[in-house]
């Protein structure tokens, strides 16, 4: 075999084909490619983390502001349920941060005002769109001038109107109230019509709106959390959740050790009354009037009605006077069924035969209204004289009930009693149940009347 001689010089690499060049540089360009879209993925993935990061970032830094902006209207949020004012918003929730339609925020405002939940005993009927009841009589009432219709309604509404909202109701409403300017530093308090600004100065001078920077910001939508406070401070402001004549207590030596099983408590009230424990029978879910309050307070009125006018007629009696159709006619009145007619008629006979004479006031202790695990019950104070009688024994109505006998031991008396409540379902009554005196009273080893107890196996009857 002959070998090929190579000159001097001569490249002896072996010589490529044209296909092999071609795969070269497709290899090649796909290694560029891919050189090209690993870094691009590696782009990617960066500007990928720092998108997440600056999302994450600006995420914490709103939640951040926005604990800032709500912070301090949360704690109004558990008022607003204590007074029932929460169920008042169209999804039943005072959520701090939740924005407020026009209608809802007239609606808040006028309950606020009249603390009921219900104007359809003095408002003309509205259902053409939501809360058109308590639009359309703010607007007859003058509370507000501007076009909210079917069209608008659920709009957002603005902070500086419901501040307006709630001053024409003072001015409406609750005439007796006076309007306070105030020098303040408010810098954009130009902005608004001078109306507006009176408004704005009366609400802070009264402490209605607390001031969280140097600036109204009323052109912005109000959020529930602001216009909670409007709602919470009005109220308590101007007793308007409490009954007429009725002052709230603000003084903290005043208030009760037990203030929070109460909505509010009242300042012509003394302490140890609010103080005295709810009966409960076998802690069978009881309610304190706290608990109760919201669902109930539409019904303080006829309950302070009810019971004390019920009081009055069986602490006031006089045996020349009295008679059995009239006693009757009276009690009929209170209870959910009618009187036991022989019962009153041997009361009357037992009066006329002692000469039974007693005068006397019932006053409802209010807010104390609660739940004792199967009846309501109200707290009344009862003040009351025995002007003249023959007996100290069974003086008022309903003593001799039961065979034990109730021996009034002192002339005058001042004692608190938890008496029955019951409702009707044939309307809005509110009734009591018939019981003895004696069961209902609080403190009854200090009250100053005594029972005799059944006596066991010959045992003598002693007094509880």
């Amino acid at each position: 075999m002959f070998k090929k001689t190579v000159k001097n010089g001569e490249d002896i690499s072996p010589k490529l084909s044209n296909k092999d060049m071609l795969s070269d540089a497709k290899k090649n360009n796909a290694k560029i490619r891919n050189n090209i879209k690993l870094r691009y993925r590696k782009i990617y993935i960066i500007s990928a983390i720092a998108i997440l990061v600056i999302l994450i970032v600006v995420s914490i830094l709103n939640i951040y502001l926005n604990n800032i902006k709500y912070k301090d209207y949360i704690k109004y949020e558990e008022k607003m349920k204590t007074f029932g004012f929460d169920q008042m918003y169209n999804n039943h929730s005072a959520k701090t941060n939740e924005p407020v339609t026009k209608s809802e925020a007239l609606k808040l405002v006028l309950g606020t005002v009249f603390n009921t939940d219900d104007i359809s005993g003095f408002a003309a009927d509205h259902t053409e769109y939501e809360n058109a009841i308590w639009v359309e009589y703010a607007k007859s009432s003058g509370i507000t001038k501007e076009d909210i219709n079917a069209n608008n309604f659920d709009n957002n509404v603005k902070y500086i109107d419901v501040i307006s909202y709630f001053e024409n109701c003072k001015i409406k409403f609750l005439k007796e109230l006076a309007i306070k300017e105030t020098e303040i530093s408010v810098k954009d308090l130009s902005k608004y019509t001078l109306e507006q600004q009176l408004a704005i100065k009366d609400m802070l001078e009264n402490k209605i709106i607390d001031l969280m920077s140097n600036k109204i910001n009323g052109n912005k939508n109000i959020f529930k959390g602001q216009l909670n406070e409007l709602v919470v401070n009005f109220a308590e402001k101007y007793n308007t959740i409490a009954m007429a004549g009725d002052k709230l207590n603000v003084n903290p030596e005043k208030l009760p050790a037990n203030a929070d099983k109460y909505p509010y408590t009242l300042a012509n009230i003394d302490k140890s009354v609010y103080e005295l424990p709810f009966f409960s029978i076998y802690n069978n879910n009881p309610l304190s009037p706290k608990e109760l309050y919201a669902s109930k307070k539409n019904t303080y009125y006829r309950v302070k009605n009810a019971t004390e006018n019920y009081f009055s007629q069986i602490i006031n009696i006089n045996y020349k006077t009295i008679t059995e159709e009239s006693l009757k006619q009276k009690l009929a009145k209170y209870y959910i069924v009618t009187p036991d007619a022989e019962v009153i008629k041997e009361y009357i006979k037992y009066v006329k035969e002692n000469e039974i004479v007693i005068e006397g006031k019932a006053e409802l202790q209010i807010p104390i209204i609660y739940f004792d695990g199967i009846n309501k019950r109200a707290r009344v104070r009862l003040k009351f004289v025995i002007k003249q009688s023959k007996t100290k024994e069974n003086l008022i109505y309903l003593d001799g009930l039961n065979i034990l006998k109730k021996t009034y031991d002192k002339d005058s008396y001042d004692i608190l009693v938890d008496c029955y409540l019951t409702d009707s379902s044939n309307n809005n009554n509110v009734y009591l149940t018939e019981a003895g005196l004696y069961e209902t009273i609080l403190d009854k080893d200090k009250c100053g009347i005594s029972r005799e107890i059944e006596s066991i196996e010959g045992e003598t009857n002693e007094n509880d």
